[in-house]
């Protein structure tokens, strides 16, 4: 439109721009008054009557007649303008003088920051925010920090972000939730615990303990019971107590506890055996680290070790060696360019890993060193080819490590039978093994056997642990007279449970004796041997039941052992089944206590030493049963 056309409304209302209005006419038209500035007021105006406005209360679009409540201020003017007549609203904009154009309103503008949510909302939101900060470890101070509070506000401003006293007291109300439901999993159940000790950053010393149940559908649980703080010294008494301590907080009688696992820490060791009275087990994890550890320490090795680890730590340490490493991987093609990794004094599969890595990267790695002229780090032909036959012998290690250490299945069942395979592993000789080698073999072995004595308790408790796992059930690792003994140990132990629900009494029966003939009548006399054959069938349904259980296909290594019992053993042998899920509920390690210090670690960390012992106890607790 150019400057000399003039726009309908304008032509209609343009006489009454000044305010002055034809008097003689009675027609209804659009009127602006003159104290209305704005450049919006170009396209409204009120409807006029004889030069007399009608309703202040109702303005007129120009454009479409539209008629719009007035509030005194423009905002729904440049609203309709800016919906209906975007063209117009550009010349507006053009010709605005007081100010930039306003941007359309965001739904969360409507409900104001004065509105808060529903209780029921502002609740549900908050118990997810405890949750948030139990499961994932954050500090409570979160809820005070700037940009929390303006990415929660951003997600819905009506949300107020409670403070952390509150926090606080909804983690301890939390805590006594989760502490009732782990109490109803593990009461009247065969309990097995693993237990150790850690220090914090704040060198505080904590016992920690964990309890393994198999639950009425053969799910295998663990809960973290307890996080103790040890202010004494670190004896068997008080480890003891502070172990004892914690299951009574859960109801757990020592009766029930089938057997503790831990690390062969004497203090520890002594806590279980002659203060709980109860069976302690040695962590075969832990056992391992011991056994390869003892290899490793052959002179010839021990050295080609060392000079290893020291490359890994230069290689590590200097960012120019490292680069350069890079390029030489990349120039050989290298289908994995991986840094090096240097072990840790406390954990042998670090060794392993930095022995494998090493052997992977070898030539780049040669090639690095000859560049740089490090003859100090240069490894012989001879000893690569010896770290590569170390690596072959203590893979086995590693994977049994591995497989040892879940929290989903048995695995003190497999302890011994595992030790077998290991034990066999280190008879095979090859052409390749240099005495140092044989050495190393001699000394893992050595020690593996001291471990599990076959006189000792630990040795015939793991191997009934073996029997009643039907992967292993065939204790192909022992001679038959082991193999009877421990028949005859799970036949005893069936035959008491029988006794015990046909007599309403957990005691074992008497045993019985021949009649005397000489004090019994002739009805007495009919009346026993009918006894005794009724007896004798009891006695032998029981032993049948472990003869056939016995001729049960052995399950293959990697198959779950609860499965089987679940879908068929516990149907087809009622007895076995009750013994069976106290044994296999006990932990070949103690790795869970272990996996605690690692979340521990997240919570007690450099801007959270100062938390108290008993919120250490309830963030551990919520962290690993949540």
């Amino acid at each position: 439109m150019n400057e000399t056309q003039t726009s309908e409304p304008e032509k209609q209302t343009g006489e009454m721009e000044s305010g002055e209005v034809n008097k003689s006419t009675t027609d209804k038209v659009i009127v602006k008054p003159d104290n209305l500035k704005s450049a919006v007021w170009r396209f409204f105006g009120f409807w006029s009557v004889g030069g007399k406005v009608v309703d202040k209360s109702k303005v007129v679009c120009k454009l479409c007649d539209a008629e719009m409540t007035y509030h005194t201020t423009t905002t729904n003017l440049r609203m309709h303008l800016m919906s209906f007549h975007p063209a117009e609203w550009k010349k507006v904009g053009e010709d605005e003088t007081d100010g930039p154009l306003p941007k359309q309103p965001r739904l969360t503008e409507f409900y104001g920051p004065s509105k808060s949510l529903p209780a029921a909302k502002q609740e549900a939101i908050t118990k997810k925010l405890t949750q948030f900060i139990c499961k994932d470890m954050r500090p409570i101070s979160i809820v005070d920090g700037v940009g929390f509070q303006e990415f929660v506000h951003e997600i819905n401003p009506r949300y107020q972000v409670p403070s952390r006293g509150t926090v606080k007291n909804r983690i301890v109300k939390l805590y006594d939730a989760t502490a009732s439901t782990v109490k109803m999993a593990i009461k009247n159940k065969a309990v097995a615990l693993t237990t150790d000790g850690w220090t914090s950053l704040a060198n505080d010393a904590f016992v920690t303990v964990t309890a393994h149940v198999i639950t009425e559908d053969w799910e295998m649980k663990d809960f973290v019971l307890k996080t103790g703080e040890l202010r004494e010294s670190h004896t068997a008494e008080n480890v003891s107590k502070s172990i004892v301590d914690g299951l009574q907080e859960f109801g757990v009688q020592l009766e029930s506890v089938v057997a503790v696992t831990t690390d062969n820490a004497a203090n520890y060791v002594n806590a279980v055996e002659k203060h709980m009275k109860t069976m302690n087990l040695p962590c075969f994890a832990h056992t391992i680290n011991l056994a390869v550890r003892k290899g490793l320490g052959v002179r010839s090795i021990e050295n080609s070790v060392a000079r290893l680890k020291r490359t890994a730590a230069y290689f590590n340490h200097s960012t120019t060696a490292s680069y350069l490493l890079e390029e030489k991987q990349k120039q050989m093609e290298m289908p994995k360019r991986n840094k090096l990794i240097n072990d840790c004094a406390t954990r042998w599969n670090s060794t392993y890993d930095m022995i494998s890595r090493a052997l992977e990267q070898q030539a780049p790695v040669a090639a690095v060193i000859f560049d740089k002229k490090l003859s100090n780090l240069e490894l012989s032909t001879s000893e690569w080819t010896q770290l590569e036959r170390v690596k072959d012998i203590l893979r086995p290690f590693k994977v049994s490590t591995l497989a040892l250490s879940t929290d989903k299945y048995p695995t003190a069942s497999a302890v011994l039978p595992m030790r077998h395979v290991l034990l066999s592993h280190l008879r095979q000789e090859t052409d390749s093994d240099t005495a140092a080698v044989k050495e190393m073999k001699a000394k893992i072995t050595a020690d593996l056997n001291k471990r599990y004595p076959e006189d000792g308790d630990v040795f015939m408790f793991l191997n009934t642990a073996s029997y009643l796992d039907p992967r292993f059930h065939c204790l192909g690792h022992l001679d038959h007279g082991r193999q009877q003994e421990v028949h005859d140990k799970v036949l005893a132990e069936i035959t008491a449970i029988a006794a015990a629900e046909k007599s309403g009494e957990s005691e074992l029966p008497a045993p019985l004796e021949a009649p005397r003939k000489s004090s019994l009548s002739a009805m007495g006399d009919l009346f026993s041997q009918v006894y005794q054959q009724q007896t004798r069938a009891a006695a032998y349904d029981l032993h049948g039941e472990l003869v056939q259980y016995e001729r049960e296909p052995q399950l293959p290594p990697d198959a779950d052992p609860l499965l089987w019992w679940k879908s068929t053993g516990s149907a087809r042998y009622p007895y076995i089944a009750q013994v069976a899920k106290k044994y296999l509920t006990v932990p070949g390690t103690s790795v869970r206590s272990e996996r605690v210090f690692s979340s521990a670690g997240n919570i007690v960390n450099k801007k959270r030493s100062a938390l108290a012992p008993d919120h250490v106890d309830r963030l551990v607790f919520l962290a690993n049963n949540m």
